[in-house]
């Protein structure tokens, strides 16, 4: 009889005795963030840094030929969109869609005007090379431009 009397009060008397005091161990939740600062709180994103390489591009003026040369490099956000672009499939439709990008720009006969290729702003340039590149790769998030050089040859 005592034993069944034990079964039955323990979880009776205890239980409600280890939920109060659980209550009174467990941690504070944090006070709510005003609405004001979480909605400029944004989740910081990891880029890598993928090398696309060295484009030599030539520019038909019409007395001359302007020779540029760039090295870029591309900043992909997200370790799986990274893997996913870094493969030989990956980097070939992103090396292909960077050399369209950059004859498309050198066709335009706006883009550049004869004597003014020291002059151009190469930040500029990349953030356009990038801003085309988001809408074929939108995990393409930044570019550099690490090497430029441009050289004007007469045309025969």
């Amino acid at each position: 009889m005592k034993k069944l009397l034990l079964i039955l009060l323990g979880p009776i008397l205890l239980g409600p005795a280890g939920y109060f005091a659980g209550q009174m161990l467990a941690p504070e939740p944090p006070a709510p963030e005003p609405a004001a600062v979480k909605a400029h709180v944004t989740k910081e994103e990891i880029l890598y840094k993928m090398p696309i390489g060295k484009f030599t591009v030539q520019v038909l003026q019409p007395h001359s030929i302007l020779h540029l040369l760039m090295d870029i490099d591309v900043y992909i956000a997200g370790a799986s969109n990274f893997e996913r672009l870094n493969g030989a499939s990956g980097r070939t439709r992103l090396r292909d869609a960077t050399v369209s990008i950059i004859s498309d720009m050198a066709e335009s006969s706006l883009w550049l005007e004869p004597g003014e290729e020291v002059n151009i702003d190469q930040a500029l340039l990349a953030e356009d090379i990038v801003r085309k590149l988001h809408l074929r790769f939108q995990s393409v998030r930044t570019g550099r431009i690490n090497e430029f050089h441009a050289e004007r040859s007469l045309r025969n």
